[in-house]
């Protein structure tokens, strides 16, 4: 009898056991599913991002290339507005990036455009600097879109303000 009582303890021990480890096993695959689906929804956040912060480049590009406005004049204001407009999206945009290199420059260039439009657009400076700024987000937004590293060269453009 204590042959079998022990048999059946053994059996019933195991059996808890394989619940035990089977139960854990799928919790694991759940959660390591949960990760990879949000790994890919921001992944997929932030090359929609690159995407738009590559047209709203050249958008403001084009934007500069009109000549920056009065601000004295209507139409110099709503040169602007617009630009802060587009500023605005750009700065939308780098909400939804991981990296704090991509963010940190993307404040560096909307901020420079919209506190120093008059010198961004000078047309005296070669190249101007809103083609420095607009090609700086596209390299930048190549290589998050080809999921390479921050291109590090790009801080030479952006010395320290101090």
């Amino acid at each position: 009898m204590q042959g079998e009582l022990l048999a059946a303890l053994f059996g019933l021990g195991g059996t808890l056991i394989g619940a035990a480890v089977s139960t854990g096993a799928v919790v694991w695959q759940q959660r390591k599913t949960a990760r990879e689906a949000e790994r890919t929804y921001l992944l997929g956040l932030s090359e929609a991002a690159a995407n738009e912060c590559i047209r709203l480049s050249y958008e403001i590009q084009a934007h500069f290339k009109k000549g920056v406005g009065d601000q004295r004049s209507p139409a110099g204001r709503e040169w602007h507005a617009e630009l802060q407009r587009m500023n605005q999206s750009l700065e939308e945009q780098s909400l939804r990036f991981h990296d704090k290199q991509i963010r940190r420059l993307l404040d560096r260039c909307y901020a420079e455009m919209y506190v120093r439009a008059e010198w961004v657009g000078d047309p005296d400076g070669w190249p101007p600097r809103y083609i420095t700024l607009c090609t700086d987000i596209r390299t930048v937004m190549g290589a998050v879109l080809r999921r390479q590293p921050f291109p590090a060269r790009i801080w030479e453009n952006y010395p320290d303000p101090s």
